[in-house]
């Protein structure tokens, strides 16, 4: 069985129960505030329409040890995909993106509605706070729909101690992010270090070990995911940093070239200014990071890590990562379909384009 045709029908139920879990909260706010309502209601857009890979880690981490039983899991599933909603519309705050699905990002919407509706106050902060915000009342409905299931209280504590867990250590990697963005010498350890903590743990190993949790096993048969997901994750992050740069902008939804706008340091750039010739180093830099950045530019630096050879190391490392990651999936679970799965969904993470 493919990655898809296990996620998707689990996607559709996760899609229901949150499209019903909106409407309530929508209801409940509007006993608020009005801007309490708006702020759902662009939460829910902001969701809507993901693959829901993460919430469908939470059952594939369960069927490892055990049958499913999808009534149980959906909600657990949904936390995670609004928690991984609210990570999103924070990212987007410290990387100033404009666009996420091919719309406003949560801190855009905000200052186009103070630049339309206030005269006070400064459009930008308020976006920001806005967004901040939204964030942070995501994480917290995640705990309370956690809080909220059928589990008993000790798999709930378990569940709730390992979404604490994996959150700390995504802000340990957004912490040494945005540190190395203001530090002239990085060092490659610290890039791939970032990919490890910021990625492989929300994006694969937190949501596959909740599963886990929830089917009743032991800490000790939750280790396996780690190695799995650490080079796994780490391969993601590389082929999304790719498609930052190489993808096509109505695929991915956003605009390509935001890691060059931002300065970002990914392993696509260091391995560049490693490789690259004294010329091509030196154009790298002044293009690396401009907020102006023409389309021209834009192929320019596309044109230096191709010819640098960056780009050819970048996929050979996560090429490699992925047969890393493969080699350990046998010992995740003895089902061979389940095994497929972890299988394709590897493939998918090293081939997808968007």
């Amino acid at each position: 069985m493919n990655y898809q045709e296990y996620f998707l029908s689990y996607a559709n139920q996760i899609n229901q129960y949150l499209d019903r879990f909106f409407l309530n909260k929508s209801k409940e706010a509007k006993s608020i505030t009005p801007i309490v309502c708006d702020v759902w209601d662009e939460v829910k857009k902001f969701i809507t329409g993901g693959k829901r890979i993460r919430g469908g880690l939470v059952k594939l981490g369960w069927e490892c040890f055990k049958e499913p039983n999808n009534q149980l899991l959906v909600p657990i599933s949904a936390a995670i995909e609004l928690t991984h909603g609210a990570i999103l519309i924070h990212d987007d705050v410290i990387d100033k993106s404009i666009l996420r699905h091919s719309n406003p990002t949560i801190h855009e919407h905000y200052k186009k509605h103070h630049q339309k509706n206030y005269k006070k106050g400064e459009p930008i902060h308020y976006g920001q706070c806005m967004a901040i915000t939204a964030g942070i009342i995501g994480y917290y409905q995640a705990v309370c729909l956690i809080n909220e299931s059928m589990f008993s209280d000790e798999i709930k504590v378990r569940v709730l101690n390992e979404l604490a867990s994996f959150m700390v250590k995504t802000g340990y990697g957004e912490t040494l992010d945005i540190d190395l963005s203001c530090r002239a010498q990085i060092k490659e350890s610290e890039i791939l270090k970032i990919y490890h903590y910021k990625t492989a743990y929300y994006t694969l190993i937190g949501p596959l070990k909740i599963g886990g949790i929830l089917s009743g096993v032991q800490e000790k048969e939750l280790r396996k995911f780690d190695d799995f997901g650490i080079p796994t994750g780490i391969a993601f992050q590389i082929q999304d940093d790719i498609l930052g740069i190489f993808g096509d902008e109505k695929e991915l939804g956003k605009p390509v070239g935001d890691d060059i706008r931002e300065g970002k340091n990914t392993l696509l750039y260091t391995q560049a200014i490693k490789r690259a010739n004294q010329t091509q180093a030196q154009e790298l830099k002044k293009l690396w990071g401009k907020k102006d950045i023409t389309l021209k530019q834009i192929e320019k630096v596309r044109q230096i890590i191709t010819d640098s050879g960056s780009l050819e190391f970048c996929q050979k490392k996560a090429q490699n990562l992925i047969k890393q990651g493969k080699n350990e999936i046998e010992k995740l679970t003895p089902k061979k379909e389940i095994q497929e799965v972890f299988r394709d969904l590897s493939d998918y993470i090293i081939n997808r384009k968007f």
